[in-house]
This record gives C-alpha cells, sequence and structure tokens, in this order.
C-alpha cells in the first residue's frame, strides 16, 4: 500500500508540474483568427521577416531601413510618428551615441497619464539579426496596434508608443527619451517587450521603486490568459546587474513598468542565429497574448496610482493560474 501511494502522490506531482509549465503559453493551432480587429500571426511574422533579413546595428544602412520600415507602417495605420534625435551618454555603461528614437501617440479622451508602449529596433553589433531582441517587441507593437486601432474605440488614456534607439548600446534611446521628451513627464505605465534568447515561455517583471501588491492586482486585472510569473523569479532580477530600457523609466522618472521577456534557447542571443526562422511562433503568440490584454485593460485604466506598500508573493498554479498572497 505504501509503494501505491508513492506511485500515486509522485504521478500527481509529476502531472502538476507539467500542466503548469505546458499551460505558459498559447498553442500555435488555436491562432487562427482572421477577425480584422484581432492579432494576426502572419501579419506580425510579415513585418518579422522584413525588419530581420540583416543585421542592424546603430550606424549602420540596414538600421536606417528598419527604422524607415517601420514609420512607414505606423503612418499607414493613420499614426503620425516622428524621430526624436538626441545625444545621450550612459556613464554606467560607459556609452554614447546619437540615438534616433521612433514616436507616436494615439490621443485619449480624457488622460491624466499615459500608458507607454515600448521596445528597441537596433541590433546588438555586429552579428545579430535582432528577429527575437527586439524585433519580436517591434513587430508585437505594430500589429496589436493595428488591431486595436481597427475597433475604432477611442482610449480614456494617452498611448504612446515608443520603439527606442540604441537600447543595445546602453538604453540610449530609452534615456534620450526620459530625460529629454516632453512626452516622458506625462507617463504613468510603461509596458516593455524583450528578448534574451528566441523561445520559450514570456515571463512578466516588474520595475517599481516600491511594493508590488497593486502593480500585481493590476496585472492579474488585464486577464491575461497565461500569465508565467513568480515572485522567486522578480527577486532574482532584481538582484541582477542586467538592465532593460524599463530600468531607465524606473531608475531617471520613478515610473512603473512591466518587462515581458522570454529566455529559451539563450544560445541564440546576440547572435547570428537569432533569426526569423528560429523565434517560436508560440512565444510570439504568448507576448501578443499579454500585450492585447494590457492594452485594452491599462488604456481606460487609472494610472495615477500604481504604488504600494505592501509586497506579494505569487507563483503559477493549475486551474487558478495564479497563486497570491501577502508576504506577511
Amino acid at each position: 500500500m505504501n509503494n501505491f501511494s508513492t506511485i500515486v502522490s509522485t504521478l500527481l506531482i509529476l502531472g502538476v508540474i507539467f500542466w503548469s509549465f505546458n499551460s505558459l503559453k498559447p498553442s500555435i493551432n488555436a491562432s487562427k483568427n482572421t477577425n480584422e480587429t484581432s492579432f494576426s500571426l502572419n501579419n506580425a511574422l510579415h513585418h518579422l521577416k522584413n525588419i530581420s533579413t540583416k543585421t542592424h546595428y546603430v550606424g549602420s544602412n540596414e538600421h536606417k531601413n528598419v527604422q524607415n520600415y517601420i514609420v512607414r507602417e505606423l503612418q499607414k495605420m493613420g499614426l503620425e510618428p516622428q524621430i526624436q534625435t538626441q545625444t545621450a551618454i550612459n556613464k554606467k555603461w560607459f556609452a554614447a551615441t546619437t540615438a534616433e528614437n521612433i514616436i507616436a501617440k494615439i490621443k485619449g479622451t480624457n488622460s491624466d497619464k499615459a500608458l507607454l508602449l515600448l521596445t528597441h529596433y537596433d541590433a546588438n553589433p555586429h552579428s545579430s539579426l535582432a528577429a527575437s531582441d527586439a524585433g519580436s517587441g517591434v513587430v508585437t507593437i505594430l500589429e496589436g496596434i493595428r488591431a486595436f486601432l481597427a475597433k475604432g474605440t477611442i482610449p480614456k488614456n494617452d498611448i504612446i508608443i515608443l520603439i527606442s534607439d540604441a537600447e543595445e548600446l546602453g538604453l540610449l534611446g530609452a534615456q534620450a527619451f526620459v530625460d529629454e521628451h516632453s512626452w516622458a513627464k506625462n507617463v504613468g505605465l510603461v509596458l516593455n517587450f524583450e528578448a534574451r534568447g528566441s523561445g520559450g515561455p514570456s515571463y512578466m517583471l516588474m520595475e517599481t521603486n516600491g511594493k508590488n501588491s497593486k502593480l500585481l492586482s493590476e496585472f492579474l486585472a488585464t486577464k491575461p490568459n497565461f500569465p508565467a510569473a513568480n515572485s522567486l523569479m522578480y527577486s532574482i532580477y532584481k538582484k541582477l546587474p542586467n538592465d532593460t530600457d524599463l530600468t531607465i523609466f524606473r531608475e531617471n522618472a520613478n515610473i512603473n513598468g512591466f518587462n515581458f521577456a522570454f529566455i529559451g534557447d539563450h544560445f541564440d542571443y546576440h547572435t547570428a542565429q537569432d533569426s526569423y526562422e528560429r523565434l517560436d511562433r508560440e512565444t510570439l503568440l504568448h507576448q501578443a497574448d499579454y500585450f492585447t490584454n494590457s492594452l485594452n485593460y491599462f488604456a481606460n485604466a487609472k494610472l495615477s496610482d500604481l504604488n504600494s506598500e505592501e509586497d506579494f508573493v505569487y507563483v503559477n498554479f493549475p486551474i487558478i493560474k495564479m497563486l497570491t498572497f501577502p508576504f506577511s
């Protein structure tokens, strides 16, 4: 009887572990949606193929070609993109350049704070094709915004699109925007789409100078279909020296935000293997799920009161998706 109980217990534990990991990202088979107001994987992949055929580090000819492509696509949506040309110096990373950020705004009806959608379009010097890092973020925003605008609804909050430049050199485009652009003063929340590999689940990681309970509650209120996050990873992330563009918003302007980033097949990171062919399509759909649900919610949510005095512990859990409780 004891052996039987041990076997059953082991199978149950293995089943829960498999269920937890297997449900962390969407299936490619469930993505065939031709609705004009829904995110189209085919549209996103079309953009990705066009912007990741050649390496496009800052200063290269292809870098300018990718910039022009993104600007044209935003113009097709009826937006009025601008290029913010600004020299930035990052003493922490011993880096400097004149960044060329791509920015655009969707005007809200009654905005006290703006929602900022963030990724970067430059590739790591000198061999990366940047399909995942961060071409995946670029096409998630391009296709996600197209689908959002197709609904014809006007958001309450201003929505700022920032596709930053020179992230790979030392977060210089983000710094140029935060320190020098007038729109930065009104940002209430940032959603940043990143990658440190070419597949696997996309994890949510917060950036805040305070505690996390209100941010976590708001994240769950967006009703993501595949929330992948846990407070252990969050705690480790805060201790690592790795920064993203979002770090600049937190450190320089005390603005809260969410990173959505995947880390599977990390050996592709910053290499020629970061290609269109190797990007996991289900991972791209996972980014799209975060983007769509977060944009629909935060476009109309109150963004001026996201600070908290309490930390939550949280972990993925079968059926309920995420288990949360106060750290105390």
